[in-house]
């Protein structure tokens, strides 16, 4: 099975610290973050420049927990010792002096969403709560038999959970009557954290059970499945703004982040070493996670949309291609376990790729009986797509966006690939006005993404628009697509938009160079010989060697097809250039052309095509387009006549048909026949045909 791979250069690192960082904490102005550290002291900082705006000095021993209100009016720290201390929000000086609550560490602290409340944990195994305004205990402590490793409020303030080594308790905070208990993981449950909306409560454990599980607070019930990925005890566990990601710290050294719609590992953060805490910006788009390295590491959470076939051997034969190797993963997958909906929507999509949309469609329905998901519903709206069934398809995938989260980049992710599916089905109105309202939509969003997926489509238009002979038209599309700025020959977009790889099959990795060549057919085929050698001048300027050598079948048959447009009746317009397929890549068995001998010297395939200016003509004469084509192959007069390749058979019959005096030489037709003297501008061309000694029936010029 394939793995994420982890990222382990962090955007920035916060650096200051003597001792470990056990704890860090972001201010609601999205200005701020607090950390805390065994060195015995806080540290604020400016988030935007990353310097230390105050060094707050107090604790006796190391700090092991830290919290900032909801207001961010006040932070609150606890020690090794015993002790916490109350902070000015805005100022970072204390409001108290070290207060001595528990008799050794305070493991864990937080306020309560009103912030009149602050709620501690220690291993003295007894949870405390304290009065935000006289800082004096308020009520009895809670006395939980166990060491105590993390307390959290629920977001209405309603319930306090408190993570033992023996199990979890959930009271109700204003009564303090325990309302709830269980196991939770196998041994110590080492974190907790409630989504925004107070539906479920997330744990973390230790070495021995080093899971993330979901409980219904309705039930207190596992949800699903639990989470695996990491090795070895689970420091802290946090929750993003929107409710969609969690990020996880563990002593295996790595931050994993996941998505709660379908408990799927999207990242993995690796730190030089073991991570002790974690906790999302306040905008939800950065990880910040310290730990033994005595820093604080900010990481990206952007690029986390659904990622088809995750962490699965078939997304890399979808990649590479292999089709069948994929089915038969998912197939095996299936029969393994009948109730996996994941699988049958992963099938669904090899099958789509395949142009089996039946199947793909009972695929779809299978995953949606299963259970009903965003990739299920996706799977349904492209199957029917493919299937001509328009109408059924927008349905399908406005039921997906019931399964976003409604995370901005999951429904992004989403109506990109509804406007590809649609696109395919032939609205192509519709999709584009789609991306065009999705980038006008969401300012902040990724915007490249769109462009590239509408480059591609425009590409896709231009392909058309050849196959029907619309040249200009095809020309169009290929020119704007090479005009934007999101394509290059160095773009790493293959790599960034992978998904749509994996579902459409999209080659984007060649999507350039494709490109290119299309553009260069299309002027050809309109018989534009000077703007498709300037095209083709353009992409070969600005390919490296490797690609040069990987194109040189078609940049050979390219040359060919300018030259024979030189000859009379002998173009061939609108053709595909032979080695190509539709999509524009080179066939493997097409051989590349041998050095031919021409006239007792030894020559290599010419690179260009060497012209000479066109004579001067009279105002009035006319000039042809066919003449004009022939003059842009008329060689200089200190040059030897030029060999225009030709059929052997051609070339026979033109020897018969002129009475040529050499039987392997045939005087070409006058081309400026239409022209004033004629008789001292002409020169005349040859034409040499390869009788197969040279080990073909042509022979390059």
């Amino acid at each position: 099975m394939s793995k994420l791979n982890p990222i382990t250069t962090p955007l920035r690192e916060f650096k200051g610290h003597e001792e470990r960082v056990m704890a860090v904490a972001v201010f609601p102005d999205k200005r701020r973050i607090v950390t805390a550290s065994e060195d015995k002291k806080l540290r604020l900082w400016d988030l935007k420049t990353g310097v230390v705006l105050k060094e707050m000095e107090g604790h006796r021993s190391g700090v092991r927990a830290l919290t900032v209100s909801r207001d961010g009016q006040l932070i609150a720290s606890g020690d090794d010792g015993g002790e916490f201390i109350a902070w000015n929000g805005e100022t970072g000086e204390s409001l108290t002096r070290p207060l001595k609550v528990h008799t050794t560490y305070i493991y864990s602290l937080d306020f309560s969403p009103d912030g009149t409340m602050l709620a501690t944990g220690s291993h003295d195994r007894i949870t405390k709560l304290w009065n935000t305004k006289t800082w004096e205990q308020q009520g009895d402590p809670i006395v939980c038999g166990s060491y105590v490793r993390c307390v959290r409020y629920s977001p209405s303030g309603e319930l306090l959970a408190i993570a033992t080594d023996s199990n979890i308790q959930i009271y109700n905070a204003g009564t303090r009557e325990r309302v709830a208990s269980f196991k939770g993981h196998k041994t110590w449950n080492s974190s907790l954290a409630w989504t925004p909306d107070g539906t479920r409560l997330i744990t973390s454990g230790d070495n021995t059970d080093p899971t993330i599980r979901e409980w219904d607070v309705t039930t207190w019930q596992q949800v699903g499945d639990p989470w695996t990925g990491h090795t070895h005890y689970i420091y802290a566990i946090a929750i993003n703004p929107a409710g969609t990601l969690i990020a996880s710290a563990s002593l295996d050294s790595l931050v994993y982040l996941w998505r709660l719609s379908d408990r799927q590992a999207v990242g993995i953060f690796n730190h030089s070493s073991s991570p002790q805490c974690v906790t999302f910006s306040a905008d939800g788009n950065h990880i910040l996670s310290g730990g033994q390295n005595k820093m604080i590491s900010e990481w990206a959470t952007r690029g986390t949309h659904p990622k088809i076939l995750a962490s699965n051997a078939a997304r890399v034969a979808c990649i590479d291609g292999d089709l069948s190797t994929a089915e038969e993963l998912l197939t095996q997958d299936i029969n393994t376990d009948t109730s996996n909906h994941t699988s049958h929507a992963h099938r669904s999509f090899v099958m789509a790729r395949q142009q089996h949309w039946d199947r793909a469609l009972q695929d779809a329905i299978n995953s949606i009986s299963i259970k009903p998901s965003l990739i299920g519903y996706i799977s349904k709206g492209i199957a029917l797509c493919g299937k001509g069934r328009v109408l059924y398809a927008r349905a399908a995938f406005d039921v997906a966006s019931m399964y976003t989260d409604q995370d901005p980049q999951t429904i992004h992710f989403l109506l990109m690939i509804k406007a590809i599916a649609l696109f395919g089905a032939g609205q192509h109105d519709e999709a584009s006005l789609l991306l065009e309202e999705l980038a006008a939509g969401y300012p902040n969003a990724d915007t490249s993404a769109y462009r590239i997926v509408q480059v591609y489509l425009r590409v896709q238009l231009g392909v058309q628009a050849l196959d029907v002979k619309r040249y200009a038209e095809a020309v169009d599309h290929f020119t704007a697509a090479l005009n934007s700025s999101d394509l290059s020959s160095k773009s790493d977009i293959h790599e960034i938009y992978e998904d749509l790889v994996v579902l459409f099959g999209w080659d984007l990795k060649s999507l350039w160079l494709t490109v290119h060549q299309k553009r260069c057919q299309a002027f050809l085929s309109a018989r534009k010989v000077d703007e498709a050698l300037e095209s083709y001048k353009s992409m070969m300027d600005n390919i490296d060697e490797t690609t040069k050598a990987s194109c040189v079948d078609w940049s050979t048959e390219f040359r060919k097809q300018c030259s024979a447009l030189a000859a009379p009746d002998d173009c061939i317009v609108g053709a595909e250039i032979s080695g190509q397929d539709q999509n524009g890549y080179d066939h493997p068995q097409v051989s590349r052309p041998r050095t031919q001998q021409h006239l007792g010297h030894s020559k290599k395939p010419r690179l260009t095509v060497t012209r000479s200016p066109l004579p001067r003509l009279p105002a009035v004469a006319p000039i042809t387009f066919k003449i004009q084509l022939r003059h842009l192959f008329t060689w200089r007069s200190d040059h030897v006549a030029p060999v225009v390749d030709v059929p052997i058979t051609k070339g026979k019959e033109r020897n018969a048909a002129m009475d040529a005096p050499e039987p392997n030489r045939i005087p070409d037709e006058h081309p400026d026949d239409h022209l004033p003297h004629a008789d001292t501008q002409h020169q005349s061309t040859v034409v040499q045909v390869d009788t197969g000694e040279h080990g073909g029936e042509r022979c390059c010029c």
